[in-house]
């Protein structure tokens, strides 16, 4: 496939589960720990999807919406969002930020992988 996905997230296990398995479904894999790193990797590779926490270090997912949205370099990324928030208001506020898709954690990752095909095919 050969997409590029940039992988936000500040658990390093699941970091690594998410980039093998969306490995082994062909997508390169770029990773940052904290949304100021993701958001430098984002500058400099421009890739097709971001996926992103909401709650970790530095940026959160709510500022890097906003940082997406603003820039007119980013903003054409799509951002879906990876998190354990499942109130309604959560959702709705990522999504009137600009994300472009929401996913809650606990997750199947064919569910997950749906959602990348859909936003980037």
């Amino acid at each position: 496939m050969n997409r590029t996905i940039l992988l936000i997230e500040d658990k390093p296990a699941l970091t690594d589960t998410l980039k093998t398995l969306l490995e082994l479904h062909e997508f390169n894999v770029l990773t940052a720990s904290n949304g100021e790193e993701g958001v430098a990797h984002a500058r400099e590779h421009r890739p097709d999807l971001v996926i992103s926490d909401i709650f970790m270090p530095v940026i959160n997912g709510y500022e890097l919406l906003e940082i997406f949205k603003k820039d007119s370099q980013l903003r054409h990324i799509p951002v879906l969002m990876l998190t354990a928030k499942t109130a309604i208001d959560e959702i709705n506020l990522a999504m009137k930020k600009g994300a472009a898709g929401y996913v809650t954690k606990p997750f199947l990752f064919r569910n997950l992988h749906a959602k990348i095909i859909k936003l980037i095919l």
